[in-house]
């Protein structure tokens, strides 16, 4: 700039939208699958879910599952503890008529 008057500058403001589809990540993977609500728990999960222990569930609760077993992974459908409540429920209650 040689002593003269500056000159200003102009920019025009464009808006950006959102991609319509996410952007690979930067180490190639591409970005995580979003799912529904889960179906199955593993015996932890399960066992925290009704609110006892795991030794617990092991000793008194998981006998009466039906359990899916797949080499050494345990899964216990949620639909599976619903109806072992609802059935503990109704013995409880017959047991005291």
């Amino acid at each position: 700039m040689s002593g003269g008057v500056p000159q200003q500058l102009e920019f025009d403001v464009v808006p950006v939208e959102s991609p319509t589809t996410p952007r690979p990540r930067r180490n190639g993977a591409p970005p995580p699958i979003r799912l529904g609500p889960r179906l199955a728990l593993s015996p932890d999960e399960a066992a925290a879910l009704l609110g006892v222990s795991r030794d617990y569930f092991d000793e008194h609760v998981i006998d009466e599952l039906r359990i899916v077993r797949r080499g050494r992974r345990i899964l216990v459908a949620l639909a599976e503890l619903e109806r072992w409540l609802d059935r503990s429920a109704t013995r409880a209650t017959l047991g005291r008529a």
